[in-house]
């Protein structure tokens, strides 16, 4: 992967570091959204993704929990 050495490996973390940076950012924007959001709207957003997970359910698109905790089996 990095067959020309240092400097390929640098501009491969950079590249990450700076994905890693916008995705921050994106998600702290979309906090700001949300937080923002009346009471009401908030609970509509609540509704959707209650009415989401009673959907997944009822499909039986649920993964089986395995034993060791933290890992699905799909």
């Amino acid at each position: 992967m990095f067959e020309d050495g240092n400097q390929d490996r640098e501009a491969y973390y950079e590249a990450a570091r700076a994905l890693n940076e916008k995705i921050f950012q994106a998600k702290a924007r979309e906090r700001e959204r949300l937080a923002a959001l009346s009471f009401t709207e908030k609970i509509k957003i609540l509704e959707k993704l209650r009415d989401r997970d009673r959907m997944i359910a009822a499909a039986g698109l649920r993964r089986k929990e395995s034993r060791t905790p933290g890992r699905c089996v799909g």
